[in-house]
């Protein structure tokens, strides 16, 4: 039985702070302070939001007021957007790391994500957190490992209906809130290396429904989706403006793709069968209504390709709805590829043929995977951001110097490259 939840209000002062993982503007503290103290909504009593609140309320009790005191920041804090795929191990992350805790803290931390993801978005994020990042920490214990993801709480759940969590750390960066009756999980960065572990594809849907769908298209129809131009985008939104909750300008992406419109019914579930792949990583009740939005501009929602469509071939696709962004890329290993041109640490041994990855059971093209999702209709992280950090998978990778070497799996390109690293 779901314990009772003792109702409090309390007025919460939100500091914005000048210092991020990702180097970010100062802001008007007070004013913002006072605009997101009065959004915070009441605390719901649906069933199932009482049961995530309940499930956190029980991690947050199992931690020390001082592990406590260091997890939590108030809600529109800098770090509820200062996410990175950066490896975690380079300190450049807030909040409590997975080795500070217990074995039983741990495990109730799993529960809360176990509450908030479906059974495939859990397995997902499982599988990247243990089986991965075990993985990569046998090839190079400094630069990866399970200890080093990091959890940052917002908000109180016990005093407000508005709170939320991020998990961060390598290939894995979610950001959760509850916001009344509301779930949302975006930006949410999730990725792998290797692409097979322990037998299983990690992101297999991910690839496998976005073949089915490429090959459905007729010749006209992948004229229009497969892009091999490159256009320059400025990325000046929400970085300073005067409209600090002002969400990313996706309007340059308008009209670049094939449109749902213009495909066949058949293809079109075959599209919102590839949506629903990122979408339902959500639990499914939340997913639900996230995906009646997609549905409600179903037929804006535009398809781009880039890369070869046989079934191994290195690809980059994004689809772009009213409601959902979602960009997929993969490339060679990076921290699983030994000797020259690799990170394989001091076990470095032969390079591998490329025609393999780390298991000798993938093409080298495919053993490393990265995906972002987001909400262009201003639900990134809920009305409490200031939407800075990555929008994009390029602008993900232009912060990381190692990935510029796939900057032409994209069909567009930053025009103003300071901006993707704050004044």
């Amino acid at each position: 039985m779901l314990h009772k939840i003792i109702l409090r209000r309390l007025v919460v002062v939100l500091l914005m702070l000048g210092i991020a993982a990702l180097t970010l503007n100062i802001f008007d503290t007070p004013s913002l302070a006072a605009e997101k103290t009065e959004k915070i909504a009441d605390i719901s009593t649906k069933p199932s939001i009482v049961a995530l609140a309940t499930v956190m309320n029980s991690f947050r009790t199992s931690l020390s007021s001082e592990l406590l005191d260091t997890a939590s920041f108030p809600l529109g804090h800098v770090e509820f957007y200062s996410w990175s795929n950066f490896p975690a191990s380079r300190g450049n992350r807030g909040g409590i790391r997975f080795s500070e805790l217990s074995g039983e803290q741990l495990t109730l931390f799993y529960e809360v994500l176990n509450a908030f993801l479906s059974d495939d978005g859990y397995t997902k994020i499982s599988l990247i957190t243990k089986d991965v990042e075990t993985h990569l920490n046998n090839i190079n214990p400094g630069m990866w490992s399970t200890d080093y993801y990091h959890i940052a709480l917002f908000g109180n759940p016990q005093t407000d209906g508005s709170w939320g969590f991020q998990l961060d750390g390598h290939h894995c960066a979610v950001n959760f809130l509850v916001h009344g009756d509301e779930v949302s999980i975006v930006p949410a960065f999730i990725g792998t290396e290797p692409a097979t572990i322990n037998g299983t594809v990690v992101l297999e849907g991910e690839r496998t429904n976005a073949f089915t769908l490429i090959n459905s298209l007729d010749e006209s129809q992948r004229e229009k989706v497969i892009q091999t131009g490159r256009r320059g985008i400025q990325l000046e939104a929400g970085r300073g403006g005067t409209d600090t909750y002002q969400n990313y300008d996706y309007s340059e992406f308008v009209g670049v793709g094939l449109k749902a419109s213009e495909m066949s019914e058949t293809q079109k579930e075959n599209l919102r069968a590839l949506i629903k792949t990122y979408v339902y990583n959500l639990e499914t009740e939340f997913a639900d209504v996230w995906m009646a939005d997609v549905d409600a501009g179903f037929e804006d929602t535009y398809f781009v390709w880039i890369g070869d469509t046989t079934p191994n071939a290195a690809i980059y696709y994004r689809v772009f709805n009213p409601a959902v962004w979602i960009e997929y890329n993969n490339e060679g290993g990076v921290g699983t590829r030994r000797g020259r041109g690799g990170r394989g640490g001091p076990n470095r041994g032969p390079r591998r043929n490329d025609a393999e990855d780390s298991q000798g059971t993938r093409p080298r093209g495919l053993d490393h995977i990265h995906t972002i999702t987001r909400a262009p209709n201003g639900k990134d992280y809920g009305i409490f951001a200031l939407n800075h950090g990555p929008k994009t998978l390029l602008e993900h990778y232009t912060l990381e110097d190692h990935h510029k070497m796939n900057e032409k799996l994209f069909d567009y390109r930053i025009a103003d490259m300071q901006s993707t690293k704050g004044d």
